[in-house]
């Protein structure tokens, strides 16, 4: 690329110089610094990260909910299940600034969650549905039951660049539950978060409802995110809410406070995650390209001047 970048300046400076005879010394001195004017009022091609923030309206990411461990493929599936990832067509949050995790649990409390979420309306069955559909929702469910996230981990993925920060990421939890019978079963689902360097809590996503079985590890539930735009190269901490359904209290939570498995996770988001080539590298050279301009006219000027000190 960059001998081309030469070449493609050298074929230019010849042009200037076929064309130099008909231009005074004066006449060129001046088109350098007019457009050296014009260039000054140029905006620079690329943003300060303080103002890309302000202009991203809303984060874009990537996530699914992989499942149980009990029905995941082993590890050589991996690849296929990072395909599938790829391949799934974005999604932008609805809102314009991502929420906080206040933000999130005030939704819980005020009933503003999907109905999905809602033992009454989300059609789950359960051995009390008959006996129990015209009780109130607070008293919908008869059992006690006493939640924990036993362990969490996390995993990274994809560095295109190779610089240590991942786009791709999943985190892994073993949420579990206790009641008076020897084993339990209830339906559950996670409010998943993002903390930036010790930043605020921002809510990234929301999980599929699924069953957790009293204390057994088999009903580990793993969560795989790719990061497409607006998340700055930076170690991020991740918190894990976990809520029954038909409940509006957070049952169980674990986070980077926890264990080490959700502390500073190197993230960035794909935007900052690129290689670039020779094809590409013009995409971020918009400033560069207009200084080999004003280098070129310049090249041209000294070339005249020192013409006319050589002429007798």
């Amino acid at each position: 690329m960059m001998n081309v970048n030469i070449n493609n300046q050298t074929r230019a400076l010849n042009c200037v110089k076929m064309d130099i005879q008909s231009w005074s010394c004066n006449q060129l001195f001046a088109l350098t610094m007019i457009a050296g004017a014009l260039i000054s009022f140029v905006p620079i091609a690329y943003a300060s990260d303080e103002e890309v923030i302000s202009l991203v309206e809303s984060v874009n990411l990537q996530t699914f909910s992989v499942g149980n461990q009990t029905q995941l493929v082993e590890e050589a599936g991996l690849d296929t299940r990072l395909n599938q990832l790829k391949q799934q067509k974005p999604f932008v949050l609805p809102s314009t600034k991502a929420k906080s995790r206040e933000q999130i649990i005030a939704e819980h409390k005020n009933g503003k969650t999907s109905p999905k979420y809602s033992l009454q309306k989300s059609g789950l069955k359960t051995a009390n549905d008959d006996a129990q559909s015209a009780v109130p929702k607070a008293f919908s469910n008869p059992i006690y039951h006493e939640f924990s996230i036993y362990e969490a981990s996390s995993r990274l993925f994809v560095d295109d660049d190779a610089n240590g920060f991942y786009q791709t990421f999943s985190v892994t939890f073993d949420a579990d539950v206790f009641g008076p019978d020897a084993v339990e079963i209830a339906d559950v689902y996670a409010e998943l978060y993002l903390s930036r360097d010790g930043g605020p809590w921002v809510h990234y996503y929301t999980t599929d409802i699924f069953t957790i079985l009293g204390d057994t590890s088999d009903d580990d539930f793993e969560v795989m995110t790719t990061l497409h735009n607006g998340y700055y190269t930076d170690h991020y901490d991740v918190l894990v809410d976990l809520y029954e359904v038909g409940f509006d209290d957070i049952v169980a939570t674990i986070s980077s406070d926890d264990t080490d498995n959700l502390y500073a996770l190197p993230l960035e988001s794909s935007d900052r995650d690129a290689v670039y080539t020779g094809g590409d590298a013009s995409s971020e050279g918009q400033g560069g390209g207009a200084f080999s301009f004003i280098s070129i006219l310049a090249l041209g000027l000294f070339a005249c001047l020192r013409r006319r000190k050589l002429s007798p």
